[in-house]
């Protein structure tokens, strides 16, 4: 069997090679590009049985290749290698077929048996071609139970808790299922993730109130709320106090 790594960090191609017992994995041939044009030479004039590229690349992305050698009828496995948890990438690496979506730094041990997983789908294949799609929860829920995965969930979550972002989504971005990120939250943070959104958009609010002088209304938008008399109602739910009567304290 032969794979292509496709990053146009040389760094990460040397780690890829060395990183991986590929013989171990039935990978007889590694063969490397560092721009899509050179993945794209190399797909038209070898076999590829297994694609592991970066996604966010000068020149064209992974998306970018994986589109074209959908197009032109390759159903190679790939597995999407990525700094970004990003909902547009990782939406559009489903629609594409993608076996995984990999977040950086990579564990080593975790990849490769995302990698046995895809070279098993690919052999059990009756067109030696994966015939799963990933779609909404079809994500296997073996591949979630990831540490740097889950880690990159609640980083990421904590970075962006003023945004509305259904669990639908993070399943996308993370590869778990959505009944499973509930999970997560409960065994990380001891509450579902909509208190734990909750939570950490009233403490912040609370913080505002405190110590600024902006205007209630526009803490509440700031924080994700555009409903003020909801906001307003969440907040004392919280804090037995109005933002107005919390704030009046402050003085």
């Amino acid at each position: 069997m032969h794979v292509l790594l496709v990053d146009d960090d040389r760094f990460v191609i040397a780690a890829l090679q060395k990183g991986i017992a590929w013989e171990s994995l039935g990978i007889t041939e590694v063969f490397t590009a560092n721009n899509i044009s050179t993945a794209k030479s190399i797909t038209e004039n070898n076999r590829i049985d297994l694609l592991l590229s970066d996604i966010d690349m000068p020149h064209g992305s992974g998306l970018d290749l994986l589109n074209y050698l959908r197009e032109t009828g390759n159903n190679v496995p790939t597995i999407f290698l990525t700094n970004y948890a990003d909902f547009s990438y990782a939406q559009k690496a489903i629609e594409l077929k993608s076996f995984h979506y990999f977040l950086k730094p990579i564990d080593y041990a975790e990849l490769t048996r995302i990698i046995k997983k895809a070279i098993k789908e690919y052999k059990d294949s009756p067109s030696s071609s994966p015939q799963k799609s990933n779609s909404l929860p079809e994500i296997p829920t073996e591949a979630s139970e990831n540490e740097s995965n889950v880690a990159a969930l609640l980083k990421y979550v904590d970075d962006h808790f003023r945004e509305d972002i259904s669990r639908e989504q993070l399943s996308v971005m993370f590869f778990f299922d959505p009944d499973y990120i509930t999970k997560i939250f409960r065994k990380e943070t001891g509450m579902s993730y909509k208190n734990y959104v909750i939570e950490k958009r009233l403490s912040l609010a609370k913080k505002l109130l405190a110590e600024s002088d902006y205007p209630i209304h526009d803490i509440s938008q700031y924080v994700g709320y555009d409903n003020y008399s909801y906001f307003t109602r969440l907040f004392k739910k919280s804090f037995g106090v109005t933002p107005i009567e919390f704030r009046g304290r402050q003085a």
